[in-house]
């Protein structure tokens, strides 16, 4: 009498989620593509992102998606995987391309430019107004 869990086919099966698991992660340069394809032809269009965010990111976010109707989305922070690497990229390699076909060679630039200068003021004010505050509360004195 022939069980259906005996040795071999518990070895076939593990064998099986094994190379499963292998070809998801070696297929994310692939998969990356076709979701963006997929965004695409939905007209969703999306940057993908990973590492830890430079400053001013808030705002290049916000001018992104006011300006051109562009989503930028942060998948990982500073531990990134190799497959989420390589997926991030290869997505962004079709997205990036459709959106500076559509918007402009120069729409990224710009858009982090006036981040930056955005941020720039949001936090110079801010400095200014923390600087004063803490010489309020710390006078020098000249003894």
């Amino acid at each position: 009498m022939s069980r259906i869990l005996n040795r071999r086919n518990a070895l076939l099966a593990f064998g099986a989620i094994v190379l499963l698991v292998i070809a998801w992660y070696a297929s994310a340069s692939i998969r990356g593509r076709w979701v963006a394809r997929l965004d695409l032809a939905r007209g969703r269009y999306v940057v993908l992102g990973y590492g830890l965010p430079p400053r001013g990111v808030a705002e290049y976010k916000q001018i992104l998606q006011d300006r051109y109707g562009v989503e930028y989305r942060q998948v990982a922070l500073c531990i990134v995987s190799q497959s989420l690497v390589s997926y991030a990229d290869a997505y962004d390699q079709v997205s990036v391309a459709a959106i500076e076909s559509k918007f402009g060679q120069d729409v990224f630039k710009k858009s982090w430019e006036d981040a930056e200068r955005r941020w720039k003021a949001k936090y110079k004010a801010d400095e200014q107004g923390v600087s004063q505050a803490s010489e309020e509360v710390h006078p020098t004195s000249s003894r």
